[in-house]
């Protein structure tokens, strides 16, 4: 008998483990709306730090037309960095570069005046290139950038490696060719890169520029501040239809967030423009800045089994820009624990995901567990036989 009682008395207390409260998936908000879509075409729409909401059309390879020249863009400034305020180099422009001026414009292409021995600032020349959309300032950069078209044509699929755009391939720095393609999905992402530039960002929200030789000069983007609008690129060609991507600062319960789209092949820019303001005007009221998580928020419960219990909690409050209908997925990791157990212990993680947003937090214990009393060490082998 007494070395059974100094056997319970000895035996060190069972680990104990948690009951979690979080169910593994929660759905988000009211029912999403029906979109207005285009009739024709390919369309996607993404929230920054969100990620894709809705895709209508085939999402492959299609003719880019001038957005090709978000790219353009964006290779020269990671070459020849700009901040803003700052012209930068000197582009100089070339009787070749006139010709080619010339040529393009008897086609009926989208170009820009130059004429020999003008000087363009890079500044000024990227104006030209994503403002009134000229494919003679695409090549003419291009040429300045890398030495010749091919060269930089090789940038800009270099890039597209790097941004993961796996529809995309360029064999023109305008767009001109039907062979330089991408889908709506990766025009956004494309468009979201940008537009981390600040001199890039800048000016595809200007309406319009005054520039050399051609004076006034106006912005092809109609939609450039109107609804939140703030760029970034149209295009129209043959092969491609009207294609717009654009981004749209909105509102989610006061707070800001970012709207991006792309919408390639439809018969006219100005169906792209009304197809844009209605799709605008359909995402934000779904839009929502959403308490996901709060500290006061039960996760999970150690239960001893000789009565001690401890509540865990999350450190931080987590409130997130949702679309409605989005699936917010919550994974908790918990270890078992022994006691005494202080309370503020660490004893596990809680993930969260809702479309692109992801974070890990550690989870502790509000409540402390201390080890059983001798009573209880005394019962525990009866106590035990009970519940097998």
């Amino acid at each position: 008998m007494i070395a059974l009682l100094t056997f319970q008395l000895l035996r060190p207390p069972p680990t104990i483990g948690a009951t979690t409260f979080l169910p593994t998936t929660t759905r988000l908000g009211a029912t999403p709306p029906s979109l207005p879509w285009p009739t024709t075409g390919s369309a996607a729409l993404s929230i920054a730090g969100l990620g894709t909401i809705g895709t209508h059309g085939p999402q492959t390879a299609l003719p880019l037309a001038s957005t090709a020249k978000i790219m353009t863009g964006l290779v020269i400034l990671g070459d020849h960095p700009l901040r803003l305020t700052e012209q930068g180099p000197m582009v100089p422009v070339t009787a070749a570069d006139v010709a080619t001026y010339v040529s393009e414009k008897n086609q009926g292409q989208s170009v820009f005046p130059v004429a020999a021995g003008e000087q363009l600032s890079e500044y000024q020349a990227l104006q030209a290139l994503l403002i009134p959309s000229g494919n003679n300032v695409a090549e003419l950069l291009a040429v300045w950038d890398a030495g010749s078209t091919g060269a930089f044509v090789d940038k800009m699929n270099a890039r597209t490696t790097t941004l993961h755009l796996t529809h995309t391939h360029y064999v023109d720095s305008s767009g001109l060719s039907p062979q330089s393609v991408g889908s709506p999905e990766d025009l956004i992402a494309l468009a979201q890169s940008a537009l981390q530039d600040p001199v890039f960002a800048e000016i595809v929200a200007q309406p319009e520029a005054t520039l050399p030789v051609a004076g006034r000069v106006f912005n092809v983007d109609a939609l450039v501040g109107q609804n939140g609008i703030v760029g970034v690129k149209t295009g129209s060609s043959g092969a491609a239809g009207a294609c717009f991507v654009f981004a749209a600062n909105v509102m989610a319960d006061q707070q800001p967030a970012q709207l991006f789209g792309a919408i390639m092949g439809l018969p006219t820019l100005d169906d792209v423009f009304t197809s844009t303001t209605n799709l605008v005007n359909a995402v934000g009221p779904a839009l929502h800045f959403t308490s996901v998580l709060s500290t006061n928020q039960v996760i999970a419960e150690y239960q001893a089994p000789w009565g001690d219990s401890a509540t865990v909690f999350a450190e931080q409050d987590v409130d997130w820009v949702v679309y409605d209908g989005m699936v917010l997925k919550q994974r908790t990791d918990l270890i078992k624990v022994k006691a005494p157990l202080p309370s503020g212990s660490s004893v596990g993680t809680l993930t969260l995901d809702v479309g692109e947003h992801h974070t890990q937090l550690p989870l502790r214990t509000t409540e402390p567990i201390f080890e059983p009393d001798i009573f209880w060490r005394l019962i525990r082998l009866r106590l035990d036989r009970l519940l097998q």
